[in-house]
């Protein structure tokens, strides 16, 4: 039995127990303060919401959210649960990647029949602007939360459990977008399965960077804190790519006690963090730092704990959960505190779905994270895909998920959510199981997730369907045969990487280099980039007898040398992070010399980054394999160079190394480096004293 109805319920109870109490706190981007609310001002403001959508549109109608990340997304997304509305949660569309963000708003706005769109006043311009490039969208009616709205209405009832709380979509353009129904009641069940063991007191403190419009970050990042009364310290995703230590920092100022992330993040973290700044943080307060959200790696958090046990970080924070938003968030989780488990199995026998426990340290041994323990009511099981056969605890097989924890189906989609959420094993009476797409096995109980039998590529904490990937890639050349292009995951060192196999014509010959740049440029545009692009001959990739590309079997074929390759390119990633520099010495040069300085710096920069010899100055972010989370670094770096903070949009505002050099060089008279130390603090001081030096020997 849950203790509240529906989270309306859980906020109105904390708005009367503990109004003054702090409900959620939003980190500004850049060290620029922070914004909180309490629990009577958050219910005042989803009541305000409630009553504005209400006087906009009918109960029952679909309204879509594109916020930034912040507070008033969350009195949006409660306002339209209060007005009996169904709320859309997106990722808002940026005017540079509208071509290939307005399809897939097109599609949810057709499939979910959205009728009204909701975002914050200062955010207004910029969404009506990439809409309005959509006859489809152009006309959609919007509502700014933040502005002037009705009061709220003292007797507008509470939502009830068996009503729908929101639509998740998971799809992407190309692929067809499907909303997943989540009742309020399965939310509910969903929270109190996460709840236990992972001690959400009264004291505790959530501290997430994970975008709000996705499943982890919604459910765990801010339903949870809601849900239990206690605070949650939200940041923005960006601002973590920027520079992610500012999410141990917050943990460690606001005493967090509960902070998820997917595994590239702890990766992140060790690669963009110093020794002195591990040891001036204090973690001793951080109790469960959840990873999950994609593939889970024992390297990763090794290295991690060994880089930040000086902080007073305890072996037993990290715990492991699996999840999907068809299942509302979590399915399995670990209990916490606990060590994070793995077990060893033979890697060649898995890879023919049989499961064969080994020592650690066997030459054979692959470490699979154990997910957890299902919490009743929720049930897991491990079938064959085809036969729908139980498979034995030996036996990998695609997970299935009970309970009423799964969401409702697909919005409109009937036979979708027929073949998705009602599946019957074998032999068993209980037909209404939900097919998750991955694979894996359960042994003793505990849940161990070794693949994915749907093609989902994950990569950075990010979900990209094969077939937008595969769209974009098309739309790259001429030459490559339609329909006749392949993307999916394999693995490196470092985790998932993305391979793009792609049939040419014949006539492709002489232009090969070109077709590996345009279908590089393409995948770019989704904020990606292929790590490697392999051209195959035409009629060569494997389909099924409807047309569809067998990626699986395409992988497999060219792992064995088995297709026929005319060109394999792997694009080149930066080995390192970028090293802290200042140009400050350049500022007072005459304009066109200072111009050839600051251009001459940036490649210099990028060479010594990407490891390349030479770099052309009229070369693209793009081509040189620069990808979204790349460019925030890079914007990063060429923040402390000028001495202002840059947009994390800065490379796609100036895509070209000459035009960004040229950009650079106009900003560095305007004498911002002499505020720098006040804007970012990211400067110790010893930075700030061999800086100080230098401007004395200049003086001199």
């Amino acid at each position: 039995m849950t203790p509240h109805a529906t989270l309306l319920h859980a906020l109105a109870h904390h708005a009367s127990t503990r109004p003054d109490a702090t409900a959620f706190t939003y980190v500004v981007p850049g060290d620029e303060g922070e914004v909180s609310w309490t629990f009577s001002e958050l219910y005042d403001k989803a009541g305000r919401v409630a009553s504005g959508i209400a006087a906009s549109c009918e109960p029952g109608s679909r309204v879509l959210l594109l916020y930034p990340q912040g507070l008033d997304y969350v009195a949006a997304l409660l306002g339209c649960m209060w007005a009996g509305v169904l709320a859309v949660p997106l990722q808002p569309p940026v005017a540079h990647r509208a071509r290939h963000e307005l399809p897939k708003l097109e599609a949810i706005a057709a499939d979910g029949g959205i009728e009204l769109a909701c975002t914050v006043g200062a955010n207004l311009e910029e969404m009506q602007a990439v809409v309005s490039m959509s006859e489809d969208l152009a006309d959609l009616p919007w509502l700014c939360t933040d502005g002037r709205l009705p009061p709220a209405d003292p007797d507008r009832r509470l939502p009830l459990p068996e009503e729908l709380a929101y639509l998740q979509y998971t799809s992407g353009s190309t692929s067809t977008p499907k909303g997943v129904m989540v009742g309020h009641d399965n939310l509910m069940v969903n929270l109190l399965t996460f709840d236990r063991g992972f001690s959400h007191g009264p004291d505790a403190v959530m501290v997430s960077w994970l975008p709000t419009f996705h499943d982890l970050g919604l459910v765990y990042g801010v339903f949870m804190p809601l849900w239990k009364g206690f605070e949650g310290v939200l940041l923005d995703p960006m601002d973590f790519l920027r520079r992610p230590m500012r999410w141990l920092e917050a943990i460690d100022r606001h005493r967090g006690t509960h902070a998820p992330a997917p595994n590239f993040a702890f990766d992140y973290l060790v690669a963009r963090s110093t020794p002195e700044e591990r040891a001036a943080l204090d973690l001793s307060c951080w109790k469960v730092a959840l990873n999950g959200a994609e593939p889970i790696r024992r390297d990763t958090e090794v290295a991690f704990y060994e880089a930040f046990a000086v902080a007073g970080l305890s072996p037993t924070t990290m715990t492991h959960a699996y999840g999907m938003s068809e299942a509302t968030a979590v399915i399995s989780k670990e209990p916490a505190p606990t060590i994070a488990h793995f077990l060893w199995v033979d890697g060649a026998a898995l890879e023919q779905h049989k499961v064969v426990v080994l020592p650690e340290g066997h030459a054979n041994a692959r470490p699979i994270a154990g997910c957890g323990v299902p919490v009743k009511p929720t049930m897991v099981r491990a079938v064959h895909p085809d036969s729908c056969i139980a498979c034995a605890e030996d036996e990998v097989g695609e997970l299935w998920v009970g309970g009423p924890t799964c969401a409702r189906g697909y919005w409109a989609r009937p036979e979708e959510t027929e073949e998705g959420f009602a599946a019957a094993i074998e032999g068993e009476k209980n037909g209404s199981w939900l097919r998750t797409g991955d694979l894996g096995f359960v042994r003793g109980g505990t849940v161990y997730v070794t693949g994915r039998l749907k093609d989902i590529v994950i990569l950075r904490g990010q979900n990209f369907y094969p077939q937008d990937l595969e769209w974009s890639a098309q739309q790259g050349s001429t030459l490559i045969r339609p329909s006749c292009v392949a993307a999916f995951a394999e693995e490196g060192p470092q985790g998932e990487t993305l391979t793009v196999v792609a049939e040419v014509y014949d006539r492709a010959a002489e232009h090969l280099d070109d077709v590996v740049v345009g279908v590089t440029e393409r995948i770019a545009d989704r904020g990606v980039l292929p790590d490697r692009v392999v051209l195959v001959k035409q009629r060569s990739l494997f389909k099924t007898s409807s047309g569809k590309i067998m990626r699986r079997r395409i992988r497999e074929a060219l792992q064995a040398g088995q297709l026929p390759v005319v060109l394999d390119r792997h694009v080149d990633r930066p080995a390192e992070a970028p090293r802290a520099e200042h140009w400050t010495d350049l500022a007072s040069m005459p304009d066109l010399p200072r111009r050839q300085a600051v251009l001459g710096r940036l490649q210099e920069h990028l060479q010594h980054w990407l490891g390349r010899a030479h770099l052309a100055s009229d070369a693209t972010f793009r081509d040189i394999g620069i990808d979204s989370v790349q460019a925030v670094q890079l914007a990063e770096f060429l923040s402390d160079a000028v001495g202002q903070q840059l947009p994390a949009t800065l490379l796609f505002e100036y895509p070209q190394v000459d035009l960004l050099a040229s950009h650079l060089s106009d900003l560095l008279p305007d004498g911002a480096w002499s505020d720098a130390s006040e804007t970012d603090g990211d400067l110790d001081l010893d930075e700030l004293a061999a800086l100080l030096d230098e401007e004395l020997e200049n003086l001199d």
